[in-house]
């Protein structure tokens, strides 16, 4: 499969070229094999980056839910603190 992605690859790049005649290009076979060496070597390093960054996407989303999960319990803490100062019997004790 990966050989045949770096041929599709391959034989877009040169189709990508602008209009020439066809007498006028002058793509051997060394020096497609070289292209196709190349965007090989793109893939890999593409392949690579976005498995860095899917690492980086989990570890964030880890820490979002820490983070989450850390305020909504200071919040819940903070609003059973506050019922408990504010109830009706501690406004009814008051003269």
């Amino acid at each position: 499969m990966t050989r045949s992605i770096f041929l599709s690859l391959a034989t877009l790049a040169v189709w990508m070229q602008p209009d020439v005649a066809e007498g006028q290009r002058t793509n051997s076979s060394a020096e497609t094999e070289d292209r196709i060496n190349q965007i090989g070597r793109s893939v890999v390093e593409l392949r690579s980056r976005i498995e860095q960054l899917g690492q980086q996407t989990q570890q964030l989303q880890q820490q979002l839910d820490r983070m989450q999960s850390s305020h909504e319990s200071r919040l819940q803490r903070l609003e059973r603190g506050a019922t408990k100062a504010y109830s009706p019997r501690a406004d009814q004790a008051k003269p």
